[in-house]
C-alpha cells in the first residue's frame, strides 16, 4: 500500500510522534510511506524517509492556495490511503481532495473527545461537512469512539489505541538528562487550557501542607507558561515549582517522579499515561475520553471526576501514604496491562489489516 501520513505541524507531540512511528513500522512491513506535515513546528520530529514540510503560515480557515499545494503533492504520490491524524489535517485533507484527481480513502484519526472542541450550531454544522468526506474513522479509545458516533454517521469506524515500544523505553531510561535531586509530582503535556495546569498548581498548593518537601515538575511548553509562572510566584512556590521545556527523551524524568499528574478536562488516550504505567509510576488523571479505560481506582491507577479537585488531591495522598508493597502491586498490574494491550507491534498490524479492509 502508498500511504500519507498527514500531521499538523513537525512537533513532539503526542498525535505526531505516534503517525511517525505507525508510518516508520509499516515501512518495514513492506509498504510505502510518506509523513507530510502542514503548518510551521518547532521541529524536533524525523522520519526516516524525510518529512515534507509544506510549512504553512499565517493562513485563514478556508486555505485554498493551502488545499491547492497538498493536492498537487497527493498527485505525485498517488497514495491508497491518507490518514489525517487529528487537529488541523482533516479541513486541509478533505480541501485537497476537493482539488486531486488522485483517488484515495481518506481515514480520520480521532485523538480526542470530538465534542468537546464543537461550540455552536455553526461549528457543528462545518464539521459534519468536513466528516462527510471521510471514508474511514480510527478512534484512540471507545469512549472517542462513541463520542464521535454522536455526532457523526462514519462509514467505517474502529478504535485502536495508543501503544508504546517497550524496548525503546528501556533505551531512553539509559540517558542521562536533568537531574532532579528531590521528590516531586510530575506533569508532562502542553501547558494549554485543556490540561489544566493551574488547576494542578491549585491541587498541589493543598498537598504541600500535608507533604511540605515534596516539588511539583511541569514538562512541557504552551501558551500559558507565563501565567502559570505567575501564578507560581504570586503562591510563593518558586522554589518548589519546576517547569522545563519539551524534551525529545522524558523518560529519565518520568521514572524517577513519585506520581504522574494529569488534570486535563479532555483528553483522548494520552501516550505518557501508558509510559508511566510501563515505568511502574502510579498515575493520577481525571476520568476523561479513554483514560478510565487504563487506570481502574484500586487496580491499576487512581482516576477521579472531572474538576473533583479535593478527591485529586486525596488520590495523591493516598499514592504517597501506600507502603511500598501495597503501591508497587498497583503499578505492577498496571505495568502488566500496558505489556498485554498496548504494544505499538501490536497495534501497528491491526492499522495495517483496518487499510487493507478498507480497500477491499
Amino acid at each position: 500500500m502508498r500511504i500519507i501520513q498527514l500531521i499538523t505541524r513537525p512537533q513532539r507531540r503526542g498525535a505526531e510522534i505516534f503517525a511517525v512511528q505507525l508510518a516508520e513500522c509499516l515501512k518495514i512491513r513492506g509498504h510505502e510511506l510518506w509523513v507530510i506535515s502542514l503548518l510551521e513546528g518547532p521541529g524536533g520530529l524525523s522520519f526516516s524517509e524525510g518529512l515534507i514540510k509544506m510549512d504553512f503560515k499565517n493562513r485563514p480557515k478556508l486555505d485554498y492556495e493551502g488545499y491547492k499545494e497538498l493536492a498537487a503533492t497527493i498527485k505525485k504520490i498517488k497514495p491508497d490511503i491518507i490518514q489525517a491524524n487529528a487537529s488541523d489535517t482533516l479541513r486541509y485533507a478533505v480541501g485537497a481532495k476537493y482539488l486531486c484527481s488522485s483517488k484515495f480513502k481518506l481515514v480520520y484519526r480521532n485523538a480526542n473527545m470530538i465534542s468537546s472542541f464543537i461550540r455552536g450550531k455553526s461549528q457543528l454544522y462545518f464539521n459534519k461537512i468536513l466528516h462527510s468526506n471521510v471514508d474511514a474513522v480510527i478512534s484512540v479509545s471507545e469512549n472517542s469512539r462513541l463520542d464521535y458516533q454522536k455526532l457523526f454517521k462514519p462509514n467505517m469506524i474502529t478504535s485502536i489505541p495508543i501503544g508504546i515500544d517497550p524496548k525503546e523505553i528501556d533505551k531512553k531510561l539509559l540517558q542521562e538528562m536533568f537531574q532532579i535531586d528531590k521528590d516531586y509530582l510530575l506533569f508532562v503535556g502542553s501547558l494549554v487550557p485543556e490540561k489544566d495546569p493551574l488547576g494542578l498548581l491549585k491541587i498541589y498548593s493543598e498537598v504541600l501542607k500535608t507533604y511540605p518537601k515534596i516539588n511539583l515538575v511541569y514538562l512541557g511548553s504552551g501558551p500559558l507558561r507565563k501565567h502559570l509562572e505567575s501564578e507560581i510566584a504570586v503562591l510563593g512556590l518558586t522554589k518548589s515549582v519546576q517547569i522545563i521545556p519539551n524534551q525529545k527523551n522524558i523518560f529519565p524524568i518520568l521514572s524517577k517522579a513519585k506520581a504522574l499528574v494529569m488534570a486535563s478536562k479532555i483528553e483522548g488516550l494520552p501516550s505518557v499515561i501508558l509510559e508511566a504505567m510501563y515505568c511502574e509510576i502510579p498515575v493520577i488523571a481525571y476520568r476523561v475520553g479513554g483514560i478510565p479505560e487504563v487506570l481502574k481506582n484500586g487496580g491499576t491507577g487512581w482516576s477521579v471526576n472531572v474538576g473533583d479537585q479535593t478527591s485529586f488531591e486525596n488520590s495523591i495522598l493516598d499514592v504517597m501514604n501506600l507502603n511500598k508493597d501495597a503501591l508497587e502491586t498497583i503499578t505492577q498490574k498496571a505495568k502488566d496491562q500496558v505489556l498485554e494491550n498496548y504494544q505499538n507491534i501490536d497495534l501497528f498490524k491491526k492499522f495495517e489489516v483496518f487499510y487493507e479492509n478498507l480497500l477491499q
